[in-house]
């Protein structure tokens, strides 16, 4: 594993035929494809008759089998076969494309959290009605996942960030999230037990959000942030994202 299929070059033998990809012709041992997924070569023979041929890569060796779903993603990335699995599960399609990329280290903001708490709860297939551009002062309709924002507050899983507003372009912190995640998990009413205040050493008793936070590791949802903590504060990134609601959601 590890091979880049991003920019490989085919080799191959005409006589008097020609080789294109869509519309861009094929030189031999010269053009390069992406191969992250199959590649059709379109020949056509001297007579102006065409035939398609398929050609998909795999290869074995490390850990053998096919190639990861995304180009910074490998198999060796701590959080792989979660990002996998919520790709799988249609609940994102990245963050870029040619070639397929997820951008793990990014971090999530507030607007984005929206549309993944949505699909987790509902499912792939799931679109919000159209928003209103009413509920939040700074989610006017046509702006970025105005519909998803909306919905979310509509089903009772926010009530924004304070004075009217959403802040959708604010990251979201690992303390907020787990309000999200066990809200969109169990519902609006849900309401969490009392904490102990000794689960993690960074999240004691009174703690902003502590009931949640003790309680998403009570659901085996997290771990922590290591050395015994939680980090409540840090922001959330989109590989800790896909643990997060891969668990919550028992995504397959």
């Amino acid at each position: 594993s590890g091979t880049n299929v991003t920019a490989l070059v085919a080799t191959f033998t005409t006589t008097g035929a020609s080789v294109a990809v869509g519309a861009t012709p094929q030189v031999s041992a010269t053009t390069a494809n992406d191969f992250t997924n199959p590649v059709i070569y379109t020949v056509t023979a001297v007579d102006a008759s065409t035939k398609d041929y398929t050609v998909t890569v795999t290869f074995s060796g490390g850990g053998g089998g096919p190639n990861p779903i995304f180009a910074d993603v490998p198999f060796s990335h701590w959080a792989n076969s979660y990002i996998e699995r919520l790709y799988k599960a249609g609940i994102t399609g990245g963050c870029g494309t040619m070639p397929l990329t997820y951008c793990p280290d990014a971090t999530v903001t507030r607007a984005q959290m929206a549309i993944f708490i949505l699909r987790g709860i509902h499912g792939k297939s799931y679109s919000p009605p159209p928003a209103s551009g009413t509920v939040f002062a700074d989610v006017p309709a046509g702006a970025f996942a105005a519909d998803w924002i909306e919905q979310l507050a509509l089903e009772g899983i926010t009530s924004g960030c304070g004075n009217g507003n959403y802040c959708p372009d604010a990251t979201i912190t690992r303390a907020e999230m787990s309000i999200f995640l066990l809200r969109g998990e169990h519902g609006s009413a849900y309401t969490p037990p009392t904490a102990t205040g000794t689960v993690f050493g960074d999240v004691p008793l009174g703690s902003f959000a502590v009931d949640w936070i003790e309680q998403l590791a009570f659901e085996g949802i997290t771990s922590g942030c290591g050395s015994g903590n939680y980090c409540p504060d840090n922001s959330v990134t989109r590989a800790e994202m896909a643990v997060f609601l891969v668990r919550a959601f028992g995504l397959p």
